[in-house]
């Protein structure tokens, strides 16, 4: 992915951005899933067991997210936003620097408002577009919030970011769709909901009285978006279909299920605090957004790598076993076992590595199977 018009300089920032963004967020998802197992009671040494969440959710998916966004707008200095992101989190988990972290973060959550504003102008305004730019903006609120001494509204604005970029992405594949009127207002409200819910949260953040209806406001976005996604979205309906698109349509129905799950669980945890709110947020974070990694792997890998992986049947594994890993987590919370949790926490990290062992071999294999071109091609 070139830009077009491009000075030699300016080509090799691009190239070396790409490569270098793809390595931080690679080397901050091994590190925050460590630190995740690690959390879990699995032996395995990591420095991001106290961040763990904030590299997941900033330092992985914040860089993944802002390098597909500057890919697609081709814009090199919109790189800043994924190179911010990634070295947020090398500085959380190697010199465990928070407010080094809290900064890089916040300037990535801004150039990333930047690219969706600019994409605005350029091009077109639309509704996912401004879903997209309300994710991002939600990112800058819960780093300022966990700045301001509240990982609760932190986790919070990180959990909306990731959700309200998923559901924008997934509104405009269904704009050429003749949806009804109830429909639109739905998806809005869902929306808005989890506006205010983080909005609620980052002033209870601040001190200010009012906030305390954040949380059943935001499990209540994520239900309402959940039944949304579940019946008008069109991954469910194309849940045979065979190779990469059965894939998809699988991997994305369920994480609409976990979605809606983690949206039950949570208000439940509202009333009963503990080890419930945590599955809630796992069945999100884990559940849902990983399913939807999962899903559009296959779609995303052709636009920033400019290749395209063979389908396996293999890539359908995975998800399955995230979701039985899944399923064993809340066994274990409700048996309080510690060892069932470990065995639930090693099934989540086969999943992740299985998932990223198929792509690779699809993408081994796609580069095997070329024909080499002829001299006169």
């Amino acid at each position: 992915m070139i830009p077009p018009g491009r000075s030699g300089l300016a080509l090799l920032f691009w190239r070396t951005g790409i490569v270098l963004s793809a390595g931080l967020a690679a080397l901050n998802l091994l590190v925050g899933l460590s630190g995740g197992l690690a959390r879990l009671g699995l032996p395995v040494p990591s420095a991001a067991l106290g961040v763990h969440g904030a590299v997941m959710a900033c330092g992985f998916f914040g860089t993944l997210i802002a390098l597909e966004r500057a890919v697609a707008l081709r814009h090199v200095i919109g790189l800043t936003a994924p190179l911010a992101a990634g070295l947020g989190g090398v500085l959380a988990w190697a010199l465990h620097d928070a407010l080094s972290a809290q900064l890089a973060w916040g300037l990535a959550a801004c150039a990333l408002v930047g690219l969706y504003v600019q994409a605005g102008l350029t091009r077109a305004w639309s509704l996912h577009l401004l879903v997209e730019l309300c994710g991002a903006l939600c990112w800058g609120v819960g780093t300022l919030a966990w700045s301001a001494g509240s990982l609760a509204a932190g986790v919070t604005g990180w959990m909306a970011f990731l959700v309200l970029t998923i559901a924008g992405e997934r509104r405009e594949l269904t704009q050429l769709l003749r949806l009804p009127v109830r429909a639109h207002r739905l998806f809005i409200g869902a929306i808005a909901l989890a506006l205010a819910a983080v909005l609620l949260s980052g002033v209870a953040a601040g001190g200010v009285r009012g906030g305390a209806s954040g949380p059943a406001l935001w499990w209540a976005s994520c239900a309402l978006l959940a039944v949304w996604l579940l019946r008008w979205d069109i991954a469910p309906r194309q849940w045979r279909s065979p190779g990469w698109r059965g894939h998809t349509a699988q991997c994305l129905t369920l994480g609409y299920v976990w979605l809606l799950a983690g949206a039950v669980l949570g208000l439940a945890g509202l009333a009963w605090p503990g080890g419930v709110t945590a599955l809630a947020l796992h069945a999100v974070l884990l559940g849902f957004v990983f399913a939807m990694v999962f899903g559009h792997a296959p779609i995303i890998l052709p636009a920033l790598a400019r290749v395209r992986p063979l389908y396996s049947g293999w890539a359908r594994v995975p998800i399955w076993i995230l979701s039985a890993s899944l399923v064993l987590r809340g066994a274990a919370i409700a048996a309080g076992s510690s060892s069932w949790l470990a065995v639930a926490g090693a099934g989540h990290a086969v999943a992740i590595a299985g998932f990223a062992a198929v792509m690779l071999t699809g993408v081994l294999r796609a580069g095997t199977s070329r024909a080499p071109a002829s001299p006169s091609a």
